[in-house]
Order: C-alpha cells, then structure tokens, then sequence
C-alpha cells in the first residue's frame, strides 16, 4: 500500500506531541490523521517466586478510576528500554530483577498513536531497600496476584487497562510461564 505524506504540521508540543499529518494512499485517495507523538515505553511482568506477578494499583486521569495494571512507564532521552524498565520497577514496586528479559515490543494504540512499547520480563526479585521517588502523578498500592486470578481479572472485566490484559494473557501463554 503505497502511501505519499503531502503534508506534516505540528499542533501542539509538550510531554506528548499532535501533529496533523495528510497524506495519499494508493495513489489518490486523500487521508486527514491527527497523529500523538508519544515517547516509547516499557511494561514489566514482574515474577515472583510463588508463580504470582507484581501489579500496580493507581488512579489514572483519563479514565478518572483507579486501574490495576503492570509496572510501566515511558522511556526517557538518555535511557535504553532495560534502563528504563530497571527504573519503573524501583519507582513503581520497588524490586530490582536478578533477571529481566525481553519479551514482546507492541504499538499501544497505532491508529492515532506513535508509542512503542518494550515488555520485560523480571524474575529473581529482590526488594529495594531505598527506593526512588514516584512520579508527581502517581500514587501508587503494590498488589501481588497469582498469575491464574490475573487471567481471570482480565478476562472477567477487572482488569480494564489493554496493555496489562495484553502482557497477562500473552505472558500466561508463553513457554515463559508455568502452565496455569
């Protein structure tokens, strides 16, 4: 599918950016997109020994509820995506991984979104004894689940935040994990 940009403005620029993009697809028809420009992120399924993973309880803005979701957060200039998931796990749950692996990258909302996000996982734990600050917005309750009941958190509505549900089943499902 061949697609020309025709034309590229920036609307507004902050922590995250919009620009409006116009651009042809198979060669005529013209397309209008407000595009976010995000930077990229990571998600980490923490492992504890007990085959239980580590979750994060937070209030989030948009929504205006407070979600059960995996550790995450964005990737900052400087950083490689390992960095920042050796960071968000001391800020958000405050353990360092005695293993932390690559396991998936996905696009978080590709149709309007241009945020990457790199999935870990973490496993031989250990707790942080100082830990770093949380972010201004975050005011987060770590919650330690077994990963069966978080399956069913995600399957059953309780878990509603789609990157969580996304590295849950995924992980879950892998040869990563032990068979549920």
């Amino acid at each position: 599918m061949p697609v020309k940009v025709i034309a590229s403005r920036r609307v507004y620029r902050g922590a995250i950016s919009l620009r409006k993009d116009r651009f042809s697809i198979n060669g005529g028809r013209v397309v209008e997109k407000e595009i976010v420009e995000h930077q990229p992120s990571v998600g980490i399924i923490a492992v504890t020994g007990d085959d239980s993973i580590l979750l994060v309880r937070q209030y989030r803005r948009a929504p205006d509820k407070t979600l059960l979701e995996i550790p995450a957060g964005k990737i900052e200039k400087g950083e490689t995506p390992r960095q920042a998931a050796v960071r968000e796990m001391d800020e958000e749950i405050g353990y360092a991984a005695g293993k932390l692996e690559p396991f998936l990258k996905w696009y978080l909302a590709p149709g309007y979104d241009t945020e990457l996000m790199h999935l870990f996982v973490a496993t031989n734990l250990k707790k942080i004894k100082k830990r770093r600050a949380m972010d201004d917005d975050e005011d987060i309750v770590t919650k330690k689940v077994r990963l069966a009941a978080a399956v069913k958190k995600c399957l059953n509505g309780e878990i509603e935040d789609a990157k969580t549900i996304a590295a849950i089943m995924a992980y879950a499902s892998s040869s990563s994990s032990k068979p549920l």
